[in-house]
């Protein structure tokens, strides 16, 4: 009998402000563990505001109403991104009348959740902003830490005197630290210094009842205009690390071969305003699409609608890579072959010449190959979807969330630190 088939003693409390319904592998992971759990076993502390921008996120309300499982939302659990303060009494003066005000209220509302359903472990999303909720009630209330780690938390170097230095601290403090690919696990015990047996391997699996093979979307094709279109579909976060600025680069090239094909990015994100200016320059612009961020029918339409998938990742010059790439299962459930970066978790998500391609991110003209060669060979990429789909069905999340349950029953039935 596992973790799944037992009511749990005391529940667990995912703490995270990147949740669903933003779009994103973290946001993702994060709703699944709680939707796939036992009824009673999760809850969720959240967000209504987006910490970088303060805006309200959109369907918030609809989201929770129909999840499954109790969704808690704050303003914000963190307080919003601003400007660098331009001396230390400034900083010290948002930190007085800001960070304090802040965190008093996330103390008060998971006091509030402890009691109101049984929390005995207490999971952190982000390693950097909210480790110390945890620390705070492990030693006030008993609760367990667990720490969620996806990759580039650890791997990015940042600057002295910042959060860098203290990562190690918050880690040692966890009961446990999950790490969702190998990747993470190596970089979590080399760079860190985690003892491997305080390590929980819960590698990113798919929501294979969400993203299944379907029809061509004929509503998404008519409202960006993509009537007649080989699609190629990226999705993620417009940042750096994603590769999407490598593939615009390569586009021109991919149009020559291919001149029906269309590169459609699906996203958003700091980086959108660089790579619509180098879409522009590249003199293919007219085969190039942003849809912005889209609600999951639309992310669904798109993966659907392809022909091909890629975000060719990269580790950039600060350590900031991919931790494992949940975009390249979804997609693969879709039953879509999928191109990819050789670089962080990423070759753990994409089974190299089974599930789809890996390249070297940082290389245009492999990117442009790869999908040159993709969409030129249906024999190729009949074999990549077929692979693609059983790689999908392997990695659904049921198995995953037990794994995530039996740590959370270990922690709460043990005495000391260490799992």
């Amino acid at each position: 009998m596992t973790a799944r088939d037992l009511m749990p003693e005391g529940g667990c409390l995912m703490v995270a402000s990147i949740f669903t319904p933003i779009q994103g592998g973290s946001a993702t992971v994060y709703a699944n563990l709680c939707r796939y759990a036992p009824a009673g076993s999760m809850v969720a502390l959240a967000t209504r505001r987006h910490y970088e921008t303060g805006a309200e996120i959109p369907g918030w309300r609809e989201h929770d109403a129909v999840c499954g499982f109790p969704v808690h939302r704050l303003d914000l659990l963190r307080p919003q991104v601003m400007p660098p303060p331009a001396n230390k009494l400034v900083s010290a003066w948002r930190y007085l009348t800001i960070d304090i005000p802040l965190r008093l209220k996330v103390i008060r509302t998971v006091w509030g959740l402890i009691r109101k359903h049984n929390i005995r472990v207490i999971c952190i999303g982000e390693l950097a902003s909210m480790a110390w909720l945890a620390e705070f009630f492990r030693r006030v209330a008993g609760t367990r830490m667990v720490l969620y780690v996806h990759g580039e938390e650890v791997t990015q170097r940042l600057d002295a005197g910042s959060f860098g230095r203290q990562r190690a601290a918050h880690l040692q403090a966890a009961d446990a630290v999950v790490a969702v690919s190998r990747f993470t696990e190596r970089a979590l015990a080399e760079q860190m210094g985690v003892a491997p047996e305080r390590i929980c391997l819960i590698e990113n699996g798919v929501d294979t009842r969400r993203f299944s093979p379907g029809p061509d979307d004929a509503a998404l094709r008519a409202r960006f205009g993509l009537q007649g279109k080989r699609l190629v579909v990226a999705v993620g976060r417009l940042v750096p690390r994603k590769g999407f600025d490598k593939t615009i680069e390569a586009w021109s090239r991919v149009c020559q071969a291919h001149p029906d094909a269309h590169l459609v990015i699906v996203g958003d994100g700091p980086q959108r305003p660089e790579l619509q200016a180098r879409a522009e320059a590249s003199g293919v612009a007219g085969s190039i699409t942003f849809t912005g961020s889209v609600d999951d029918a639309g992310l669904l339409a798109a993966y659907r609608s392809a022909s091909l998938f890629v975000m060719p990742n990269r580790t950039m010059p600060d350590g900031d890579t991919e931790g494992f790439g949940l975009v390249f299962l979804e997609a693969n459930a879709c039953g879509r072959a999928v191109i990819g970066g050789r670089a962080g978790g990423a070759v753990e998500a994409v089974r190299d010449g089974v599930s789809g391609l890996l390249v070297n991110g940082e290389s245009v003209e492999e990117i442009g190959s790869a999908i040159i060669r993709i969409l030129g060979d249906d024999v190729l990429r009949g074999a990549l979807e077929a692979g693609a789909l059983r790689h999908a069905q392997v990695n659904s999340w049921t198995n995953r969330v037990g794994i995530f349950q039996d740590l959370c029953r270990t922690l709460q039935n043990k005495g000391e630190k260490h799992v």
